[in-house]
């Protein structure tokens, strides 16, 4: 289970989602990597006649036992906001089995709390990510060298790099990393 919080290094001429102007969070969450329900909650907002590039942010998570919200520059511009007023396992409506017939099981009910999977560590990383094949950049839109159930995919697009390259910002500058925990407070 992950929070994910994601901007496209393309500029913002990137069509059809966008580039650098647009920001997304997405919990991740099922009971395996076939059945992720990140699409359930994937929120975007956009950069008001800007871009995200162009000047630092804060990028801020809030997380407690009742709901889970990223936000950019102030609480006030949320971009994802998740309660945890039911269990995730109803919330996901999942199948009762996989393709194969193995059958899904609940792994969450034993804990008794809405938030879990949400209820426990989890850990800060930081990173680049490029290319993909998770759909996140859509197969044959804007150009897209490579096609994502390829068994070459990785190569293709690391090949066709003149085409993307250009058309980044390049690197990822964090100026501060800065994490708070309330008092007392246990769990999230």
């Amino acid at each position: 289970m992950s929070l994910t919080g994601d901007l496209r290094g393309n500029n913002h001429t990137y069509l059809p989602q966008g580039g650098n102007n647009i920001i997304s969070s997405a919990l991740h969450w099922g009971p395996d990597p076939a059945n992720d329900n990140w699409w359930q909650n994937n929120e975007k907002l956009s950069a008001l006649h800007s871009t995200y590039s162009g000047k630092y942010h804060t990028f801020g998570l809030e997380w407690s036992e009742k709901y889970i919200f990223t936000y950019v520059d102030t609480r006030l511009l949320q971009v994802l906001y998740t309660n945890f007023d039911k269990p995730f396992w109803a919330k996901g409506d999942f199948p009762p089995s996989t393709p194969n017939g193995t059958s899904l099981v609940d792994p969450w009910s034993q804990t008794g709390r809405d938030s879990t999977p949400f209820d426990q560590d989890f850990y800060l990383i930081l990173n680049v990510a490029v290319g993909g094949t998770n759909n996140w950049f859509e197969d044959g839109m804007a150009g897209k060298p490579w096609v994502n159930e390829s068994p070459t995919a990785k190569l293709d697009f690391w090949n066709a790099r003149d085409q993307w390259y250009p058309t980044w910002d390049h690197g990822m500058e964090v100026k501060s990393v800065k994490m708070w925990q309330q008092k007392g407070h246990n769990g999230c």
